[in-house]
């Protein structure tokens, strides 16, 4: 289970740990190219996993839109040097776990009661963690379900958020402004929308009815009545990540099975019902084969 700790909410905290981090990283720095200057054996490699490694560990803390930004440049091949794509890449599938006593104030506040007065059984215990929200299991009716909750204050920190961790992508990364401008001026509005559980009810809702004679697709129940604000109640498939069955399948006529469900909903979306899956990175999909 992800380390459990309390998400920074306030402004003033959240530019608190930027600020410490760009000062531990900017130290580095000085010390690594101190270095440079006494020794030609000094191991590049090594210094960039150890600050991708410091700028990761704030981008998982701050959650939100930090991390977000960590897994969207993460899948642009290129863009970033080879330390950084890898380690902003676990951002796909990890991030740190809500407390329980933050679930139960996320559920006092936006139903008005909590978890276990809602469904029969409630697995306080996160069991995945990403950089929005965080997804519990619970049980209501016989059936097993997906809750997932949006970390407090990710939507009031978007517009803060990018404007606090740009200056650091740009200057200790080394990527050049020119080429992640295309990134921070449409991450603004985009996580607005990812943040609104409301619409993305609807529009799953929507596309599930529009896609369901797509073979081998399958597209998760929604629960209005078990949903609210930050809350989102789905239908639980067990399955194993998309990476996982990439890395280990050995059967070509699976993977070409799964290959072809995804093609043939990435294109009827597009084409047919004018929908585009914006963020179709590996930890969005599983595969139950």
């Amino acid at each position: 289970m992800e380390e459990q700790h309390k998400i920074p909410t306030s402004k003033v905290e959240r530019a608190s740990r930027v600020f410490r981090t760009s000062m531990k990283v900017g130290a580095n720095y000085i010390k690594h190219n101190a270095q440079k200057v006494v020794s030609s054996n000094v191991d590049e490699n090594a210094f960039n996993e150890k600050q991708a490694e410091e700028l990761f560990k704030l981008m998982s803390q701050l959650k939100g839109s930090a991390l977000k930004i960590a897994q969207m440049m993460s899948m642009d091949n290129g863009l970033l040097p080879k330390a950084y794509a890898d380690k902003f890449a676990m951002a796909q599938n990890s991030a740190m776990a809500l407390s329980g006593p933050l679930v139960m104030n996320t559920f006092k506040k936006y139903i008005g009661k909590t978890p276990n007065e809602v469904f029969d059984k409630f697995n306080v215990n996160a069991v995945y963690a990403a950089s929005i929200g965080q997804v519990h299991e619970a049980w209501k009716d016989g059936h097993k379900l997906a809750v997932k909750l949006q970390y407090p204050g990710v939507a009031d920190s978007i517009h803060s958020d990018i404007n606090l961790v740009k200056p650091l992508i740009l200057r200790f990364i080394g990527v050049k402004e020119k080429d992640v401008k295309q990134y921070f001026e449409e991450f603004e509005e985009r996580l607005n929308e990812e943040c609104d559980y409301e619409l993305e009810l609807k529009n799953g809702t929507e596309i599930a009815e529009a896609t369901k004679g797509i073979p081998n697709l399958i597209i998760p129940k929604y629960y209005k009545e078990l949903s609210a604000k930050k809350i989102l109640t789905m239908e639980w498939i067990d399955a194993k990540p998309l990476q996982y069955f990439i890395d280990n399948e050995t059967s070509q006529e699976k993977k070409n099975k799964i290959g072809q469900a995804l093609l043939d909903f990435l294109h009827s979306s597009i084409h047919e019902h004018h929908r585009f899956h914006a963020d179709p990175h590996p930890g969005k999909f599983f595969s139950n084969g």
